[in-house]
């Protein structure tokens, strides 16, 4: 681990100061009592919160035909951010009405009762077609996912896919296939990715949650662009058996939602973990990798980001690291993302790479010149930074930092300017999220308030496999948010 270096919470409060200190203030208005403040595009009623919305069923208030009705009427209100990729609310209906059923019989309600949840379209569904954004044929990845079936045993209503990145590679949600997904806050704004119809279909509530993938940012980068909680547990907490993998050692799923106890929820249906046990018992200990981050952020980014510290000082204790390993992680990660998709994508590319555009095909070309010394030097880069992250954990609650360098940028645009100049939208945007993906820590994205009236997240990265008391770092969080809302 590196060098660290405690924060004088005195000197750091001080007027024009620049670090750092902790949570009592406006750190999270958007998600002030669970739920994301609406975009700009009006969405409508807020949603209720999943456990809200069970027992709201369980009390006879409520159905989850009318659920799905809410989610219609989102959906044909807010056809133009293309969120959804295939759904059949007629099937959705049928499927509502037997969950209906089932309440009136009097039997014991499950934790996602009626709940309307949509799947992004690289997990296979029953009766749902599985095109990943692509026009490429896809190899054969088994059945539905146990991902989905695990939801729809705790009694969710998996009613409808969302739109996506191109086979999960890219982190801006344009397609040349599908059609560009559309930010709810600005529609010239791109919607991030991959999971790019996740975020913004649960932004404007067309349904109560969104599953994603995350490979090296994919459920955080949406999340943070749409404004809503975005959870990407540790490696291997959710099966993927069902799901296309673009990176089998990178790839984890987990869900988009508008609060961090809907997304407890959700990841414990997929997993089979509790994670209700954690609580915050004592100050939290953050650590802030202020050296990584130098040069890395857009100064709006900057100022956002250090005024959400200073807003910590009173309640948290915070620190920077040092992270050396990691600053080299987005070149190791792009081996080995790029050469396990062309394993992945190995028949199509073989015949000529029909039905993947360009912006695809060009990475994965790359994957295939990938030689194997490459490749091991890469994984073994990844154990050095995975012991990095062990050791700077064993001492601090979470590491805590942007869930994106830059504001949402324009849809079309590449290039992004950052303290340190120009750099592409790919290094500003997947280089904050990817080396926690990379090396399958869990890390949650909280809406933060906003950054040139556009959304801005704070990311926190747990340790391996205390996924729950990560979940409980961020309930925290919310808490804290949630009282000085009512000062």
């Amino acid at each position: 681990m590196g060098r660290l270096r405690s924060i004088d919470c005195a000197l750091f409060c001080a007027k024009g100061a620049r670090y750092y200190t902790a949570m009592n203030s406006t750190t999270s208005s958007v998600i002030a009592a669970g739920l994301a403040r609406s975009p700009a595009s009006q969405p409508g009623t807020v949603s209720p919160g999943i456990r809200a919305a069970v027992s709201a069923q369980a009390e006879g208030a409520l159905s989850s035909r009318d659920l799905l009705d809410s989610a219609r009427a989102a959906h044909e209100a807010h056809r133009h951010l293309n969120a959804i990729a295939w759904v059949d609310f007629d099937a959705a209906a049928r499927d509502a009405d037997a969950l209906d059923s089932h309440r009136r019989s009097g039997a014991p309600l499950r934790p996602l009762h009626g709940v309307p949840v949509t799947i992004k379209d690289l997990f296979n569904v029953n009766g749902m077609p599985t095109a990943a954004g692509t026009r490429a044929r896809l190899p054969d990845f088994g059945g539905e996912a146990i991902a989905v079936s695990r939801l729809r045993a705790a009694g969710a209503l998996v009613f409808a896919k969302t739109n996506m990145h191109e086979i999960a590679l890219g982190a801006t949600g344009e397609n040349i296939w599908t059609g560009d997904v559309l930010n709810p806050y600005d529609p010239a704004r791109q919607a991030g990715g991959s999971s790019s119809g996740a975020g913004v279909a649960v932004a404007v509530g067309i349904g109560l949650a969104g599953i994603g993938s995350d490979t090296g940012g994919s459920v955080r980068i949406p999340a943070a662009f749409s404004g809503v909680v975005g959870f990407k547990p540790t490696f291997g907490a959710i099966p993927l058996a069902g799901a296309l993998h673009l990176s089998w050692t990178c790839d984890h799923a987990g869900p988009l939602t508008r609060s961090v106890d809907d997304a407890a929820l959700m990841f414990e249906a997929m997993s089979g973990r509790r994670t209700a046990h954690a609580r915050v018992a004592r100050r939290p200990r953050l650590a802030v990798p202020a050296r990584w981050l130098a040069g890395r952020l857009h100064p709006a980014m900057r100022a956002w980001f250090e005024s959400r510290l200073a807003d910590w000082c009173t309640q948290a204790d915070i620190t920077e690291v040092v992270t050396p390993v990691m600053m080299d992680s987005s070149a190791q990660y792009t081996v080995i993302a790029r050469a396990e998709a062309a394993h992945v994508h190995r028949d199509v590319l073989a015949s000529g790479g029909e039905g993947f555009s360009p912006g695809v095909l060009a990475p994965m070309r790359l994957g295939e010149q990938v030689a194997l010394r490459t490749y091991l030097e890469a994984l073994q880069f990844r154990e050095a930074l995975r012991a990095e992250l062990d050791a700077l954990l064993r001492d601090h609650d979470a590491l805590v930092l942007p869930s994106s360098a830059v504001p949402p940028p324009l849809r079309g645009q590449t290039d992004v300017e950052v303290e340190s100049g120009i750099v592409t939208v790919r290094e500003a945007v997947l280089g904050q999220t990817l080396p926690f993906s990379f090396a399958g820590f869990p890390a949650i994205s909280l809406p933060g308030g906003s950054v040139e009236s556009l959304p801005a997240s704070i990311q926190l990265v747990g340790a391996r496999d205390r996924d729950a008391a990560l979940l409980g770092l961020a309930r925290w969080i919310e808490g804290q948010s949630v009282v000085e809302a009512g000062r």
